[in-house]
């Protein structure tokens, strides 16, 4: 007989369910469900993040670029440090790291092919009916976005890539493309490129603007970058990744024992889309709260929250001037004091550096349209 009753319950099997769900059983003796709506999760995108700080899967990455390059107009600039690496993992192998551990945990269950019908929520117990069972808990995680009631014309990060084999031996496998910025007027786009060896690679289209595109549109782009980037040079297409992330902040639920995770709850950095090493703070967070028995929630640095807003209205409103805001931030900025600012680890000193080498006026202009 399935046992439905469970302390803890996640929704989603996913980046922010699964580190959560580890960060519970590894420091505390709570019984926890995750219920996945998927009968078999396909999804293999690749999670990008910097070597700092160390996490649990610093060890497990599957490629690591020492060189980081950003170009800008066609100037190229380059950085390194030999302390600071950005590294990837596929998604599926973060998947069999996770559960591989947590199912050497009786007190840990994955159901999946869940279909979520209702959720009853009296205050002390939740109540899940999905497509064929009912569970209970007393705490619940979702990671579920409410897609339909997003704001409108908010700015999101959106990609589509290919990884691509070309005949010829082409790439820098050390070296990763971060920003490969397109000259547009009208709306900031860039292509980011990870050499996964001399001749594979995945190369991504991204776009930080309100409107997203077809898949057909960015097929049609990428595929003209490639022919012009690497010389009308053959190369096949061996898989595609696509994702939409959101640069603006979800409301939260009030409940004290409903909490969003993930995108839903804004793990997510604001002005990058980054949220694997965010997974790893917030769930520690949660945890200390769960063992001091206190409403789980996480602590954002108001500092890091404002400058990612001033950052987002810059990019709404002067598409152009953000080739001159990242050719500052880039140029004028050690990898080190980068790394830092951008994983919310930098100290007051560091942030201030960062601030004074961007364009000022503009950023003026941005802050007084914070809202």
């Amino acid at each position: 007989m399935v046992k439905n009753n469970f302390d803890i319950i996640i929704i989603g099997a996913g980046v922010s369910g699964l580190i959560l769900a580890n960060e519970i059983m590894e420091r505390t003796k709570k019984t926890v469900l995750m219920i996945e709506r998927q009968k078999k999760i396909t999804m293999n995108n690749n999670l990008c993040f910097w070597n700092f700080p160390s996490n649990l899967l610093t060890p497990q990455a599957e490629n690591i670029w020492e060189d980081i390059s950003i170009f800008i107009k066609g100037e190229k600039i380059l950085l390194n440090n030999e302390n600071f690496k950005y590294l990837m993992i596929k998604y599926k192998s973060l998947k069999d790291f996770f559960i591989k551990r947590l199912e050497r945990k009786k007190r840990f269950k994955l159901f999946t092919n869940q279909e979520i019908k209702e959720i009853i929520n009296t205050g002390d117990k939740i109540s899940i009916k999905t497509n064929n069972k009912i569970f209970r808990s007393s705490l619940l995680f979702d990671s579920r976005r409410d897609i339909k009631n997003e704001p409108q014309n908010k700015l999101l990060q959106h990609f589509y890539g290919f990884e691509v084999i070309f005949n010829k031996k082409v790439m820098n496998k050390n070296e990763v493309v971060l920003m490969d910025i397109l000259d547009r007027k009208d709306v900031f786009n860039f292509v980011y490129i990870l050499p996964f060896s001399r001749n594979r690679a995945l190369i991504e289209l991204t776009y930080f603007s309100s409107k997203v595109l077809s898949k057909d549109d960015y097929k049609i782009e990428l595929k003209r970058y490639i022919k012009n980037k690497f010389n009308n040079l053959h190369y096949n297409i061996k898989s595609h990744e696509y994702g939409v992330i959101p640069m603006f902040k979800y409301k939260q639920p009030k409940s004290v024992n409903h909490i969003k995770i993930g995108l839903a709850g804004n793990w997510a950095k604001q002005s990058t889309g980054y949220s694997l090493q965010n997974s790893f703070l917030y769930s520690k967070q949660l945890v200390d709260c769960i063992i001091k028995d206190k409403r789980p929630k996480i602590k954002e640095r108001i500092s890091s929250y404002f400058l990612d807003k001033i950052f987002c209205n810059f990019l709404n409103q002067n598409p152009v001037t953000t080739q001159l805001f990242f050719k500052c931030f880039f140029k004028k900025n050690s990898l080190r004091t980068l790394v830092r600012f951008l994983t919310n680890t930098a100290n007051i000193f560091e942030i201030f550096k960062v601030i004074i080498t961007l364009p000022k006026l503009h950023m003026i202009k941005s802050i007084f349209a914070n809202k």
